[in-house]
Formats: C-alpha cells, structure tokens, sequence
C-alpha cells in the first residue's frame, strides 16, 4: 500500500469534528469554568475515576482481551469491558482491533494504520482525520465480529458512549455535588485527556524509550508513559511478545491492567493468562543485547570484531571445562574485564539453557502428574513438582542476576570503544 494512496483516502468530517474541534471546545470549557468557579478536588477526583474506568475498557479490553486475546473473560467482564471501552470514545472494539492487529503485522510500514515513520503528528492523531485504510471491511478480525456481545457494542458503540459516560458523571455529581463542573471537566475534558493519552502510544512509544528486547520495530519501552496509559507503556516488549497478558513483564513495572486481570482470575472472572517463559525473555533479551553489543565492536574496529568471536568461542570452552576455577578466579579480580565480560555472558548462556529445562521438565511433570490415577505415584509426581518448582525459582532468580551482571559489565567495556576513523 503505497502513501500515495494513503493521501488519497477521504477526510473523515465526523472524526476530525471530534478529535480537532470537540478538544477546543472541552479546553476553552475548562479554562472559562477554572477561572469564574475554580477547579476543587471534588471534579478532578472524578475525572480521575472516569479515567480509570474507561482506560481499563480500552487497555484490558479493547488492547489485551479483544485484539491480542491475552486471556479468556467471563461474558459479564466482556461486556462491561466493552461499554467502558465505548465510554472512551476511541470507536468500536472490532474497528479499534481491525486497526490494532494491523499495526502489529505491519508496523512501520504503509499498511499499519498509525505508521510511525510518517512522523509524531501523524502516528498521534493525524491518521484517524482520514478514512480507514482498508475501509470497513474488518477481514482481520472474524473472531471479534462472531462475537455477540462485540457485534452489539459495533453496532452501537456511539449510543452506548453517550449514555454511560451520562451515567457516569451524573453518578459523580449526585455523590460530590456540581453538575455543570462535573460534565466540563470529569466529562468533556476527561474524555480528550483518555484520548491523547491512549495516542501517545502510537506516536511517543515509537520514538523515545530504549529498545531492549528488539530493534526489529521502532516500538520503545518507557516507564514514564506506562504511569498515564495504565501500563501499556511498555512497548517494546508488547511489540515482541504481542500475546502476553502483561506489558510490564516485572512484578514491579507499574502495570494496572495486568494486576486487575491477574485479580479477575483469582475470583474466577478471567482464566487462561497467557505469559511469555521468563527463560524465553530473559534469551531475547541477551540476545538483543549481544547484537547490539556486536554491531558496536563492528563499528570500533572489524579485528576486534573478529577476535571477539574467537575469544568467545575459546572462552565457553573454558568455562564449560573448568568453570568454578575460572569464575573463582574474575570474582578475585584475576582476569580482565574483557574476559570477565566472556565469562558472564558464556556462563548467561549456561543458565538460560538450564532454566528452559527445568521449565520444560515442570511442565512434563504436570502433564505426568494429570494423566496418573495412582496415589502412590501422584504423590511421587507432587513431591517432583515441588522441588523442579523450588529449582526453578532458583534457576530464575540467578538468570536474572546473571543478566544485569552481563548488562552491567557490556556497559562498562562499551564505555571504551569508539568508531573506527577510516583510513583515506
């Protein structure tokens, strides 16, 4: 699909009305009201919770539940994810998924609908002044348009949008009083502020963060996005592992969606999280970290580069021979750090291998363990699954450890490398 014939799409007079001239009109709104009645904590209190109901309708609905089928829901979370969803007012769930699906199997290229390398405005809001690239024909997205509940919610998405954001800051003003402050600020300007917050992952997650699972996409992480989007800030890891339930992978990343969707499935509302192996990202980590490492010593120098690999290939050797002796001797500051790099990374490498095993080997254990009818040997299999789980934790916790270690001490040799000055 070429840009000439993105130019050529229609206007689309109905979006552009509401993304161009209702943001004006809910600013200037706010504005007249702060200065003749003044802001109280009583509106932005409610503005706050509208945000977040309606946030969660689009991230861990429309984003993880519909589009990317991160989990299963229990039709009553389905639904009021899909109303909360349509009180953002960012379309339908099955035309907000069509385009999300699209963006991921062709981003950064002509057919991702917000393509980030037409520049911020465009990827922020300029692509939705336009007809949709493929029309309304939606052919990515048959199992959403199957789906009663998302087929009602398409069909009238914009009266459901309407009535519940009414119901909505009418509930706040009968609790906190002040009814016109209610629809200008915990209305009128909430639903812009969602709005552009919701954008700045098409645009800002594309162009400033660090990239540390791939550089395959322009997709960025940045923490301080995922604070005002509910999580979904991480986006370069989303973008390598689409399907995950979670953006922010670490139990501490600040992630709402991923905690409310882990609470709905500990009170039987959500069920089949599907995570990625912490042994598969902690390998695509390193790997991308290698990579980026290797085209750095390239760019220093083409016989380093090379020695490098020779250096690296002898050293796993070494390490796979006589491993404790070595590491004995770069924890006693006997080898240099060069080699304390080869060592971390060929010893990385080790632990990655040993904790998809034992990953590989729990799940083996659970599939034994379900398919026994014996008590004696169920009670075998259970005693095995404690210590592969306990084993497991361990293998975890040290590949983690070992990782930062090697990030660390990349870091730190990088520190001396320069681009090498061609020679006239």
């Amino acid at each position: 699909m070429s840009k000439a014939i993105q130019q050529e799409r229609p206007l689309d007079w109905f979006n552009i009305g509401f993304v161009v001239v209702f943001p004006v009109v809910a600013i200037a709104a706010a504005i007249w009201y702060g200065l003749n009645y003044g802001i109280t904590w009583r509106e932005l209190s409610a503005a706050t919770v509208i945000w977040v109901l309606t946030g969660l309708g689009i991230t861990a609905g429309y984003h993880r539940l519909f589009a990317h089928r991160g989990y299963a829901a229990h039709p009553s979370v389905r639904a009021a994810l899909a109303v909360l969803g349509a009180a953002a007012c960012q379309n339908s769930a099955i035309a907000w998924c069509s385009d999300h699906r699209y963006h991921h199997s062709d981003t950064d290229t002509d057919g991702d609908p917000y393509d980030a390398t037409r520049g911020f405005f465009y990827s922020h809001m300029g692509w939705i002044l336009y007809k949709g690239l493929r029309g309304d024909i939606y052919k990515n997205v048959p199992d959403l348009r199957r789906d009663p509940i998302l087929a009602w919610q398409h069909r009238h998405w914009l009266t459901i949008a309407v009535l519940t954001n009414a119901a909505l800051v009418s509930l706040a003003a009968l609790v906190l009083g002040n009814w016109l402050g209610m629809l200008i600020i915990a209305g009128m300007l909430r639903v812009v502020v969602v709005q552009h917050f919701t954008f700045c992952i098409n645009s800002l997650a594309h162009m400033w963060g660090s990239r540390p699972y791939s550089t395959a996409t322009s997709s960025r992480d940045n923490w301080l996005l995922s604070l005002v989007t509910l999580g979904e800030g991480y986006h370069n890891y989303h973008h390598s592992f689409e399907w995950d339930y979670r953006n922010g992978p670490r139990w501490f990343n600040w992630d709402p969606t991923k905690w409310l969707i882990w609470s709905l499935s500990k009170v039987g509302l959500a069920r089949s999280l599907r995570r990625v192996p912490l042994d598969v990202v902690l390998q695509r980590r390193f790997e991308q970290g290698r990579s980026g490492f290797a085209t750095r010593l390239s760019e220093w120098s083409e016989s380093k580069a090379a020695e490098w690999r020779q250096l690296r290939a002898e050293k796993r050797e070494q390490i796979r021979t006589r491993r404790e002796d070595f590491m004995d001797g770069v924890r006693k500051g006997q080898v240099a750090l060069r080699d304390q790099l080869l060592a971390a990374e060929t010893a990385l490498e080790l632990e990655l291998q040993e904790l998809k095993t034992l990953r590989q080997a729990l799940a083996d254990a659970l599939r034994r363990l379900a398919a026994e009818t014996s008590d004696e040997l169920r009670e075998a299999l259970e005693n095995e699954l404690h210590h592969l789980q306990r084993a497991l934790k361990d293998a975890q916790r040290a590949a983690r450890s070992s990782l930062k270690s090697w990030e660390l001490l990349m870091r730190e040799y990088g520190r001396g490398m320069h681009p090498a000055v061609a020679t006239p």
